[in-house]
């Protein structure tokens, strides 16, 4: 009788785990996916902890909005965009790259404003100004050393400055979950 309860037990507990397994979310090792990364057939998957864990990039940065209403510029620290292009194969002339976030927010950059930038570049005042070094497209998962809020994160793209400059508010993609590849238009 013991071996059967035995047996009992154990197949509950397989039973148990496969019931679970399938009614999981997509995560990774290391928790649950926040962004996805896909070029053609080549996907990849990232929960936080696998971008915090790669190769940060820090810099200043905020938003000039439509109205002129500028925001920031504050410290950011992410990954930089292109590490996650080369990551599913890399990026080329023939393509470009649409950023979409998961309130249905999408921005597509060209093969050009990925690899040479050309972005507008403003002060804290809101006037256009040439930046000393080039700013780097990021996938920012912190801010002021904090985690992003659930306004605009757990990731969001914006472009970071070594200066405390601002740029256009519609090249930052608040709530980022997707990544994707595509020919160019």
């Amino acid at each position: 009788m013991m071996k059967k309860v035995t047996w009992l037990g154990f197949a509950l507990l397989i039973v148990a785990a496969i019931l679970l397994s399938s009614c999981s979310t997509s995560t990774t090792a290391t928790g649950p996916v926040v962004l996805t990364v896909t070029n053609g057939s080549t996907v990849k998957t990232y929960s936080l902890a696998a971008l915090e864990a790669l190769k940060s990039v820090t810099g200043n940065g905020g938003m000039k909005g439509k109205g002129g209403m500028i925001t920031g510029p504050y410290p950011y620290q992410g990954v930089a965009l292109i590490t996650l292009l080369n990551a599913v194969g890399g990026v080329n002339s023939k393509q470009s790259v649409k950023l979409t976030g998961s309130d249905g927010y999408t921005k597509t950059l060209t093969y050009d404003q990925i690899t040479n930038g050309g972005f507008n570049a403003y002060d804290t005042s809101g006037n256009s100004v040439t930046p000393t070094t080039k700013p780097v497209l990021v996938v920012v998962y912190s801010s002021n050393g904090a985690a992003l809020d659930s306004s605009s994160g757990p990731t969001e793209v914006g472009l970071l400055f070594s200066q405390n400059l601002v740029s256009d508010g519609n090249m930052w993609v608040k709530l980022l979950s997707k990544i994707d590849i595509v020919a160019a238009q």
